[in-house]
């Protein structure tokens, strides 16, 4: 499901000048409105290209997020010692962004993305994957039989190429059914199958664990290499549910102590090289229906950072072959203000260089979308 929700964005005075004085308020940095230390990228005609903001770019005409081309997820590999880092990031309806320190690649494929909803990147045995799924609503022909139906899709980061690995079919799912979503632990798949046909659309669950290397799996010998089996919606619901903050990785609760106790927010924490995020709240009441913060927050094995959708980063460690940072305590940076009704999103770091997604938003729909490079060694490294 999307992850970026329009909500009130908070500013950096707003989360560190309500901190108590007693407590130790992060050192804030925001970057200059320079090009020499970041650039802004938008999304046209299946490539992206450099604006001077985000409102400059052209207008798009609104679109539904799972329509909409946009970056839906983002991963950064796990080190390795030989290099950099890769980050990865499925731009939907279009393909694969790379990144590799300051370098960008787009690896298009229109032959798995058009007419389909990408995202959902994970990782397993050290190799990126991610879904796609047609929806029913917005492709008038998806009951039509499909020769090709794929579900899961493997991406070759020596390469730059990507294939189906899992089909549909290979499920035991009939051709009117679609993934739309799923969850990763590292061992188990546990999906959510929508069925349509000209009378009605059913939800059933699932979930399949891989005999052996999944990454050596392909729509024909998958069937007998999948222990495939029976879920209900309780246990996809229970493997979805947002967990309390006071539950979420002890390096993440001490980068984010000195945001005020009456400020919401729910954060999905990513691993570098892991699985499926996991989502954390922090509220009052886990069931009330109170506006909130969004936010990334991504683990590396020497520093980690966290996103928030108006653009507050905290980031403590040190990032690849530099020292550490701020004396090992926790660093704010404001990244550029965005626009009214844009938001960010899903980032990466890879080496010095930050990535991150933005996008113009209206309820469910989204029209322009992008991301912005921002040199962290210029930046903070001074």
């Amino acid at each position: 499901m999307k992850a970026i929700f329009l909500c009130a964005a908070l500013s950096a005075g707003i989360l560190l000048a309500s901190c108590s004085k007693k407590q130790e308020i992060p050192e804030m940095t925001y970057i200059p409105e320079t090009k020499a230390k970041h650039t802004w990228y938008y999304f046209s005609d299946g490539s992206y290209r450099t604006t001077a903001k985000p409102q400059y770019a052209p207008t798009a005409v609104p679109k539904p997020w799972t329509e909409a081309v946009r970056i839906s997820s983002a991963v950064l590999e796990d080190s390795d010692g030989t290099g950099s880092p890769r980050g990865f990031a499925t731009v939907n309806r279009s393909g694969i962004l790379v990144f590799k320190g300051s370098d960008i690649q787009l690896c298009a494929d229109t032959e798995i993305f058009t007419g389909r909803t990408a995202g959902n990147l994970v990782f397993a045995q050290g190799v990126p994957f991610f879904s796609v799924y047609k929806s029913t609503f917005f492709n008038e022909r998806s009951n039509v039989h499909q020769i090709k139906h794929p579900f899961l899709v493997q991406f070759n980061p020596t390469q730059n190429v990507m294939y189906p690995i899992i089909n549909v079919e290979n499920l035991g799912l009939s051709d009117e059914s679609e993934i739309t979503d799923f969850l990763f632990d590292g061992q188990y798949w546990t999906c959510s199958v929508k069925k349509s046909d000209a009378q009605r659309v059913t939800f059933s669950y699932i979930t399949f664990q891989a005999k052996e290397d999944i990454s050596l799996i392909t729509p024909y010998t998958a069937q007998k290499m999948l222990h495939v089996s029976d879920a209900d919606m309780e246990s996809f619901r229970n493997a979805k549910k947002p967990l309390a903050f006071s539950k979420a990785p002890e390096r993440l609760r001490e980068l984010l102590r000195t945001i005020p106790e009456d400020v919401h927010f729910s954060v999905d924490v990513y691993t570098a090289g892991g699985h499926s995020p996991r989502t954390y709240i922090r509220a009052k009441n886990q069931n009330a229906e109170t506006e909130e913060l969004t936010a990334r927050a991504l683990l590396s094995d020497t520093w980690l950072c966290c996103l928030f959708s108006d653009g507050t980063l905290y980031l403590n460690g040190a990032l690849y072959e530099r020292h550490i940072l701020n004396g090992g305590k926790t660093l704010g940076i404001k990244l550029p203000k965005l626009p009214a009704d844009f938001v960010y999103g899903d980032f990466v770091i890879s080496g010095t260089m930050l990535y991150a997604s933005w996008e113009e938003t209206s309820f469910y729909e989204t029209k322009r979308s992008g991301f912005i490079s921002v040199d962290l060694d210029k930046t903070l490294y001074k």
